[in-house]
């Protein structure tokens, strides 16, 4: 019997060696999060701000391009930071989904942000274009939406990444998921 278990542990451990190395190491790097990209970071910090009701924060991020920003001046903005501003101001979006559309590779980038609301925790959509000026992104607010054509490069819609807050149930991965832009 003893001869047998002996054996049999003999063949195991051969076997174990034998299957050694045989599957390649993976050396594929996980999946970013939004945080940790920079485009995608400024174009959530934006909506946050935009949510929290920091106008002031929202006209710093703004473009320069002074027929796009979301104010005519910084006092203009300052007047129009929410009465329940000093409530909100700690708190971020914390459920999202975004939809990143690379235009041209780390300088110009359309995100599409379904988000549950800070106030009334219902999802709400919030469309923005980031555009790299000097060391930094700035942006434009999509007050309606981006068109089909802010996507399209030679007549094709460019291929779009998706990028989950984390935590998210299944069921609030469908009720936060975006539409894409193309449709």
């Amino acid at each position: 019997m003893k001869k047998i278990l002996a054996f049999i542990l003999i063949i195991s451990i051969v076997g174990v060696l034998a299957s050694c190395g045989k599957e390649e190491a993976n050396t594929e790097l996980k999946p970013k999060t939004c945080e940790q990209i920079e485009p995608c970071k400024t174009a959530l910090q934006y909506v946050t701000y935009d949510n929290q009701g920091a106008a002031d924060k929202v006209y710093k991020m703004d473009t320069k391009n002074e027929s796009l920003r979301s104010y005519g001046s910084l006092s203009e903005a300052r007047g129009n930071i929410k009465s329940d501003y000093k409530k909100y101001q700690h708190q971020k979006i914390d459920k999202y989904e975004i939809l990143e559309y690379e235009i041209y590779a780390n300088e110009k980038y359309v995100y599409k942000i379904r988000f549950q609301d800070l106030r009334t925790d219902e999802p709400e959509n919030f469309t923005v274009g980031l555009e790299k000026q000097g060391d930094k992104y700035l942006v434009t607010p999509y007050l309606s939406g981006a068109s089909k054509s802010a996507v399209t490069i030679n007549g094709k819609v460019i291929d779009h990444k998706k990028y989950y807050s984390k935590g998210l149930t299944d069921e609030e991965k469908d009720e936060l998921e975006p539409s894409p832009i193309e449709k």
